[in-house]
């Protein structure tokens, strides 16, 4: 899952970044977490965002002006609004928001929310593929990696291995672009499934590690 937190109090930022911590630990979920002290560091960001947890009143440009302009770029985007100001909570659904959270957040409040969403996610669509011993349906949330093996593609995924006879680029288009990153030429990577990663390279969460190189 990938999130990002939109807050000018740095204090907020590090509380909620334990919290979503907390929660992926408990729920086995990995969550990449982007923290940003204005709307407009947001706007600049170059990653899609499956939630955005998003604060009411900051500088520059408040939450509901840059949750519009997230609306025009990514309408699939979830967005939670965070304030101390619970008379904001009306103007925050005038642009879609999920929930709204009052500070300090609460954490049985906040779990709630992303159990909520992650019900209500296309998690667990699913990837039809051929493979030499018939039709199968994969779990796109079980998907940890594809890998180019010369023109057909290894799937990995978290109940083993599974080779299908078309080219990688076929696969990676079949996946949803807020979940997959294409890391180099030969690997498809979900995010998921990450569980680290260095400038070079990503670790898996089931040990395994690829290698961070050019896309061409």
């Amino acid at each position: 899952m990938i999130v990002a937190v939109c807050d000018d109090e740095k204090t907020m930022q590090n509380c909620l970044s334990v919290l979503l911590e907390e929660y992926g630990m408990k729920k086995g979920v990995n969550i990449l977490i982007d923290k940003f002290e204005s709307g407009y560091a947001l706007l600049r960001a170059q990653r899609k965002y499956e939630i955005v947890f998003m604060d009411y009143q900051m500088d520059g440009i408040n939450g509901i002006e840059t949750a519009r302009k997230i609306r025009n770029a990514n309408d699939d985007c979830t967005i939670i609004f965070i304030s101390a100001f619970p008379e904001a909570a009306l103007d925050s659904f005038e642009v879609g928001t999920f929930r709204f959270l009052k500070k300090p957040v609460d954490k049985q409040k906040l779990f709630r929310a992303l159990d909520d969403y992650i019900k209500t996610s296309d998690l667990d669509k699913f990837l039809t593929v051929k493979t030499k011993s018939g039709i199968w349906k994969i779990k796109i949330s079980d998907i940890i990696y594809a890998e180019a093996k010369g023109k057909h593609t290894v799937i990995r995924t978290v109940k083993g291995y599974m080779e299908v006879f078309v080219h990688l680029k076929i696969i990676e288009n079949k996946l949803p672009p807020e979940k997959f990153i294409r890391c180099q030429r030969a690997y498809v990577a979900g995010f998921e499934h990450i569980s680290n990663h260095t400038s070079n390279e990503i670790l898996f969460d089931n040990g395994e590690r690829a290698q961070i190189g050019k896309l061409t």
